[in-house]
């Protein structure tokens, strides 16, 4: 539910992010982001999306799905999925997160990380 709240907040209310992330996560097909972003004319966050082919509780489907909806909107998506991974994490997707979270921060948090 998390992701699903992350994206709601970013697209609907907070536009000026830098970027949102979702992690096994899902958009209804009637969601009001979608309804909202058909509206709006300025520039969105970015996001970073994660799903487990494996995916048994949110189903790989829904979230491969919402990144293509979110892509028709505007919304500058990728999808980084994990074969065989069910609705848990692993390594190499935190990794990828922490990567892509360090290129987001500004340059002076970014040297403060190194």
């Amino acid at each position: 539910m998390g992701g699903g709240m992350a994206m709601h907040l970013a697209y609907r209310f907070h536009q000026d992010l830098a970027g949102v992330f979702a992690l096994s996560s899902f958009l209804n097909k009637d969601s009001a982001v979608y309804q909202a972003l058909k509206r709006n004319e300025s520039a969105l966050p970015e996001l970073f999306q994660c799903h487990g082919t494996a995916d048994e509780l949110v189903l790989y489907s829904w979230g491969e799905e919402t990144n293509k909806m979110l892509k028709s909107l505007g919304v500058s998506a990728s999808l980084h999925t994990f074969p065989n991974l069910n609705h848990e994490l692993n390594r190499t997707e935190i990794e990828k997160l922490k990567s892509w979270i360090v290129k987001k921060l500004p340059v002076e948090a970014q040297k403060a990380n190194e």
